[in-house]
């Protein structure tokens, strides 16, 4: 399972030792193109991790569709050439970066953010594969839950890891959350909070509270508490009934 990969990948000690593993695990699954990409909120500053860094050849990474049309809501994003007639409204320049990324193969793909526009840095991933439309939505697209809290663990450790060789502090807010948590966005969860979603998919990827408190930057009890909330709220009263909810 990929929860089970990603706790693997959680222990390592390296950015590049994640990254690494995150190709092995992902290229198995159709996932070839693995871009993750953040900037600070004047679209500044790109921190880049990339298989394909071939795609920022002609215009940096600040100017990536991504960060400009993927990054504004949780939803993810069909991305891709094979995607762009739904998107007419891009302009040319946008069109033209997706259009030459085919050239790496990169057809189609999953564009998931991690943070909003208006957090002090935004961004996420983007899981690019070779599949045209219909092999792409019969083979990717039923687990896309599954990629995005993949994805939410990976970014997680790659923040942990890049906080602990930085030499300012992060910043939080009063209750211990980072501003700007990853909220999951899931029809099923919508009702939910954006802390309460976040919270509902690490317990449904099989994290214990304890887990999901040091992931999340709280205490355990704030966890427990939000706990009660999520099963409340969606009729549910232990984990396994959540993650079929997830899964469906």
């Amino acid at each position: 399972m990929l929860a089970q990969d990603a706790a693997a990948l959680e222990a390592l000690d390296s950015v590049d030792q994640i990254w690494g593993g995150a190709q092995e695990v992902l290229k198995p699954r159709g996932i070839e193109f693995l871009n993750y990409i953040t900037v600070d909120n004047e679209f500044h500053s790109p921190q880049v991790l990339s298989n394909i860094a071939e795609i920022y050849g002609d215009q940096p990474p600040e100017k990536d569709p991504f960060l400009a049309y993927c990054c504004n809501n949780y939803a993810i994003t069909l991305t891709g050439v094979a995607y762009l007639p739904d998107y007419d409204y891009l302009p040319p320049e946008a069109q033209r970066f997706i259009i030459a990324a085919r050239k790496t193969g990169f057809s189609t793909g999953l564009g998931i953010p991690m943070r909003l526009r208006g957090s002090t840095r935004f961004g996420g991933f983007n899981l690019g594969t070779r599949m045209e439309r219909d092999e792409f939505e019969a083979k990717i697209l039923p687990d896309q839950e599954a990629f995005r809290t993949f994805c939410l663990i990976l970014h997680r450790r790659i923040e942990e890891l890049q906080n602990d060789t930085a030499t300012e502090t992060s910043t939080r807010e009063p209750d211990g959350f980072r501003k700007l948590l990853i909220a999951q966005h899931s029809k099923e969860i919508a009702d939910l909070s954006a802390r309460e979603q976040e919270v509902a998919h690490l317990v449904a990827a099989g994290y214990s509270r304890k887990e999901c408190a040091r992931l999340c930057g709280i205490s355990h009890h704030t966890v427990s508490d939000y706990v009660k909330s999520i099963y409340r709220k969606l009729g549910v009263n232990d984990r396994v009934k959540l993650a079929r909810m997830l899964e469906d």
